[in-house]
């Protein structure tokens, strides 16, 4: 990286919010700035999660510059919608996508790349169109694809109507783009198969974790203690999004039924599908399933540290096009991971490669209950393997240093081949 290049990095969720993609924009923000680029970071107003209080940090319904480790960051007004509604959502991704073009319509000069990180499909289609007309290069980041996983919550005959259009749609968009950046082989198979983007225009760059987080390691008895969670029971957790694609209530009928003797099932974050988890545990009267709110990434190793294996449960078809930001974390805990996920999917694939714990289909209620039962029994040296196993692994794939080097040299790379 020899010559220093002006980067603006797009990307739809940014810190102080919990999320991966924002931790993800941020590392590479300052990763670039290190190198001596000049980087500036346009994002929304902070609002994830649903209920979070930001009113400490003070941010104005205008636009708002800091700076922040060399780095530009410029918080746009712009429309904001926590809150899992459609319509809302919707409204939510146009906006940012006209308030990033706005500033950028108003620079005196034009930067020689753009990363964008952004709501599907309207903000990327709106900031696409300018990069284009402007002869912007474009690096685009995909965490999941679309139409794909809109349309496949949708009712079959709305489905059939919307999914082509909205397929053509992502399609141009691909094509606009230097590069797209994906987090799956899974996701690069669909953009060369399905969307015929040439090959070496398509990157695999998994989401990463920050493993330095999780070298000293905490004191499985100490972290229970902490979070007032029994230490002295054998413990399925779960950390994440609860969510509609999460299968959290598939998960607490499983653990219900295994009916396991000193055992407990701890579920760990937010989402829009909590209320119901609790209301769910409630009504089962399951006195040994807690839940705990703990958005901050930096307590993820301490949390981590209470399970004896780590669960990723998500909902049939769900998982195909993405590996959940989840399972590096849960690899670098050094933790054996359950995980009821499709067959085909990379998730599943990565964790029988690693040999790091057991794949089960989604959704088969006595597969889970039989294995939950099954693995509560399993020898502490057994359990210590697979989770080395992880580890092993997660630092080869999935490394901070790693993969936020990768993409910072894909996109300097892609503004080098445009200025020649």
């Amino acid at each position: 990286m020899s010559k220093n290049i002006n980067i603006i990095l797009v990307s739809a969720l940014y810190l102080p919010e919990p999320h991966v993609s924002a931790h993800m924009s941020s590392n590479l923000a300052y990763y670039l700035a290190e190198q001596g680029h000049c980087v500036t970071v346009l994002c929304p107003q902070p609002s994830r999660p649903l209920g979070a209080d930001y009113s400490k940090h003070k941010y104005a319904l205008k636009q708002d510059i800091t700076s922040e480790n060399k780095v530009n960051v410029v918080k746009l007004s712009s429309f904001t919608a926590p809150e899992s509604h459609l319509i809302l959502r919707i409204q939510e991704s146009y906006s940012f996508g006209r308030a990033v073009v706005k500033y950028l319509t108003a620079l005196k000069d034009l930067p020689d790349i753009l990363y964008i990180n952004s709501w599907p499909l309207l903000s990327q289609t709106i900031i696409a169109r300018f990069a284009k007309a402007n002869k912007i290069p474009m690096v685009l980041q995909v965490m999941d694809i679309y139409p794909e996983s809109l349309t496949s919550k949708l009712p079959f005959l709305f489905r059939s109507l919307v999914h082509r259009p909205l397929k053509l749609l992502d399609t141009w968009i691909a094509e606009t783009a230097a590069v797209i950046v994906v987090i799956s082989e899974n996701m690069r198979r669909t953009y060369t198969e399905s969307r015929r983007i040439p090959s070496d225009r398509v990157i695999t760059i998994p989401t990463w974790q920050n493993d330095s987080l999780f070298e000293h390691g905490h004191d499985r008895i100490s972290a229970c203690k902490h979070y007032n969670i029994p230490a002295d029971y054998f413990t399925f957790l779960f950390l994440g999004n609860i969510g509609p694609v999460a299968g959290i209530e598939f998960l607490i009928h499983a653990f219900q039924k295994a009916s396991i003797d000193d055992s407990q099932l701890v579920i760990i974050g937010d989402g829009s599908s909590k209320a119901d988890c609790i209301k769910l545990v409630e009504q089962l009267n399951a006195s040994n399933i807690h839940f705990i709110s703990d958005p901050d990434a930096a307590n993820v190793p301490l949390l981590q540290s209470m399970a004896h294996v780590c669960m990723l449960p998500m909902k049939k078809g769900s998982g195909l096009s993405s590996i959940p930001s989840k399972l590096p974390a849960y690899l670098f805990s050094t933790k054996p991971v359950l995980a009821t996920v499709d067959s085909e999917s990379d998730t599943a694939r990565l964790i029988q490669e690693a040999e790091c714990g057991w794949v089960g289909a989604p959704e088969d209620l006595d597969w889970l209950s039989d294995k939950l039962r099954n693995i509560s029994t399993t020898s502490p040296i057994t359990l210590n393997t697979l989770g080395q196993n992880g580890r092993i692994f997660g630092l080869k794939y999935f490394s901070k240093s790693k993969c936020i080097a990768q993409l910072a040299q894909v996109i300097v790379s892609a503004s080098l081949d445009e200025l020649k």
